[in-house]
Parts: C-alpha cells; structure tokens; sequence
C-alpha cells in the first residue's frame, strides 16, 4: 500500500491543527497492506480492535497551500480509521476491519463525527482533489485538519460505474450488499485498498471487499463489494463512495440511496 505522491499532512494538537510536511503520499503506525507479512518479514499481527468510549470529534477539510485562512472544501467524504493510520490487516482478500467511522464535510469544509477515544485516522477524498490523511490522539485534543491538494485539470482519474445495493428497500438492521465496478486510471497506478463507503448521519464508514487479494503493490481492478447491517432507524440514506489509486488520485464521488423500512 505504497503512496508516493507528497502531501501535506495536518497533524491535531490540543485545540490546535499544526500543518506539517510529510514525506510521501503513504506513511502510518503500521506497515499497511503488506502480503501477510509484518513490515520486519515475520508472519502478520494483527492488532485487535480498540475499545474506548464513545466521543465527539471535530475537523475541516481545507485546500493545501492557501494563504491564511485556507480554503474550506465542501462535500469531502472523510473516512475514519480506528487505531491509527494504515493499521495494519492480514488478510488482503478482505478490506481492512479498522476503517469504522465516516462524516461529510460542509459548505465551509467542517465536519462532525462520532467516534471513539483512541488514536483515529482519518482520510479525506474530494472530487478534483488528491487524496491525503491525518491522524488525532483524542487524548491530546477533539479537532483535526486535512489539507488537499488539487489535481491538475487534465489528470484522468480512476472510475466507479454500477454502484448499487442488491436491496434498494430493507427491513431496518437486516443485511445489504453494496458493490461496484472500480478500475485505475492507469496500470502503473494501481488502486489502493481505500475504496470507500461513507454514511454521515450515523458517523458511518467502511472499505469494500476487493475482487481478489491485494498486495503492497496495489489492488485490482473488478467487481467491489461489502455486505453489512442496514441502520436500526428507519429513513433513507445516502452512501458516498470514493475510490482511490497508490498515488493518491481521487476518483468522483458516487453517491447511493438506501431506504430503510
């Protein structure tokens, strides 16, 4: 799960977001996507899930390299990782268990998400944009910012076509099956595992399951798909979905509608 692309990264402090350069479009705690293998070569660990309890967290999603104040980005889906950044998983035929939490930012860029106390990583895509992250220690403060850059008007980008559920209509807490088509925009750009589902009413978020097994490398093309619980309430509800290349090219988003009897 190699990024090469460099990105601003933003850090949180203490009520305070403190912009720092990083060095590649991926790093994190963990070694990532690495083939079932730890990042020193012995068999893969796997942290378990972390337990904490429930909190409120805070955050904007803002253009990288704006003058003071930076510019707010709207309709940012922002996915949220329990455990770290790129924590890593050990069975790359299946999406990554951490990704758990997901908001949408506003007009002016801001996001509310309900979370957990823990360390969170969180990663924000945006139509017209490079993907990038950030990672907040809730000990140490509740807000964040995720800086993008935008992509250049000519960069093709990767593609999601066919996205549904298998159910448009389901009972309340009863089982639903999202899938879609994803490709790469370019062979030597191979997807990443962050191809993203989104639900903010419920602070929702998860990675869908590839078509095949991934590698550090990079995940194939093909047919996408997760099978989860629909909410407890009833009501309609719309899904966001963001696919996402090794170099951090951002597909459009695709939105998707579920009605919850």
């Amino acid at each position: 799960m190699l990024r090469f692309r460099p990105l601003i990264a933003a850090f949180a402090a203490p009520s305070l977001a403190i912009l720092a350069l990083a060095p590649a479009c991926y790093t994190g705690d963990g070694s990532g996507a690495t083939g079932g293998v730890d990042s020193g070569g012995g068999p893969c660990t796997q942290i378990p899930m972390p337990d904490g309890g429930a909190m409120q967290v805070t955050g904007q999603v803002v253009q990288a390299g704006d003058a003071s104040p930076p510019k707010g980005i709207p309709n940012a889906q922002v996915a949220v990782e329990y455990g770290g950044l790129y924590v890593t998983w050990c069975d790359l035929s299946h999406a990554s268990p951490y990704y758990v939490f997901g908001a949408y930012t506003d007009a002016n860029g801001n996001f509310t998400v309900d979370a957990r106390q823990g360390i969170l990583g969180f990663h924000a895509f945006a139509n017209g944009y490079y993907y990038s992250r950030a990672k907040l220690d809730t000990s140490q403060g509740q807000s964040v910012t995720i800086a993008l850059e935008p992509l250049p008007p000519t960069q093709a980008k990767p593609t999601i076509t066919g996205a549904a559920f298998d159910k448009p209509t389901v009972v309340h807490g009863s089982p639903v099956t999202l899938s879609a088509t994803i490709a790469t925009w370019a062979a030597s750009d191979p997807l990443s595992d962050e191809n993203v589902l989104v639900e903010p009413k419920n602070s929702w978020g998860l990675e869908l399951d590839p078509p095949s097994t991934g590698s550090a490398n990079g995940f194939p093309d093909g047919l996408w798909k997760r099978t989860f619980q629909a909410p407890q309430t009833p009501g309609t509800y719309t899904y966001s979905l963001s696919a996402t290349t090794n170099q951090c090219v951002t597909s459009d988003q695709t939105t998707v509608t579920l009605t919850v009897q």
